[in-house]
């Protein structure tokens, strides 16, 4: 009987050793393969749509640095009402602007040390540049849920991707519950490709992506 016990116990502990090393059933998983880039990383990957979830927003803040006369990161997806930092860590100024339809603003120049912050409250691209560095250039994607990811080198994502949400403030987003749901991609220099999948009551999905190259389509229609 103690041996019978001594089993289980080993297989349980098995079970919860292999289940943190997993995504969350609920969770899409995947790779995007870009056709015509050198490299399949910073290519968004979101959900569309998904029912009225609750998400505490209310702490979110995100970071848009700006050094060696670089915006870092190059691709920063955002909640709706986020409100993003943008610290001059350069030893020259910088003059933060963008004359996208989601959000226009021009921070003027400001000096190294300094940081401005801006309010993102449309869904939509949000196009970044310096007047003073023309060279400079980054997007921040306005999201309406926060089921996205940005890939990596590999071109691999999870949704949702748990750790830059923390990093951002946001805790306790779940798995998407079972149903249907269109998955798209966005890169300035990619066509948006777009698929279905279907989230079952347990498990992960998962999927291949392979955008064009082409002119990015809008987020939202």
């Amino acid at each position: 009987m103690k041996r019978h016990l001594n089993i289980l116990l080993i297989v349980a502990l098995g079970l919860l050793l292999t289940t943190g090393e997993k995504t969350w059933a609920g969770d899409i998983v995947g790779v995007v393969k870009p056709q015509g880039l050198r490299t399949a990383e910073n290519i968004l990957v979101y959900v569309v749509k998904t029912p009225s979830l609750s998400v505490d927003t209310s702490q979110a803040r995100y970071l848009m640095d700006q050094r060696q006369l670089t915006f870092i990161p190059h691709i920063l997806p955002v909640l709706v009402g986020a409100e993003v930092d943008f610290p001059n860590n350069d030893k020259v100024a910088h003059n933060v602007f963008s004359l996208s339809r989601a959000k226009k603003f021009n921070l003027g120049s400001y000096k190294s040390g300094e940081s401005k912050t801006v309010v993102f409250d449309q869904p939509g691209v949000v196009d970044l540049r310096c007047d003073v560095h023309q060279e400079m250039n980054a997007y921040i994607l306005v999201l309406k849920n926060p089921y996205f990811a940005v890939t990596d080198k590999q071109g691999r994502f999870t949704i949702p991707d748990q750790s830059s949400l923390e990093v951002a403030g946001i805790k306790g987003v779940e798995p998407l519950p079972p149903g249907n749901y269109v998955v798209k991609t966005w890169h300035e220099k990619l066509k948006t490709a777009r698929q279905k999948v279907e989230i079952p009551a347990n498990g992960e999905v998962s999927i291949v992506l392979k955008p064009k190259r082409g002119a990015p389509g809008v987020l939202y229609k």
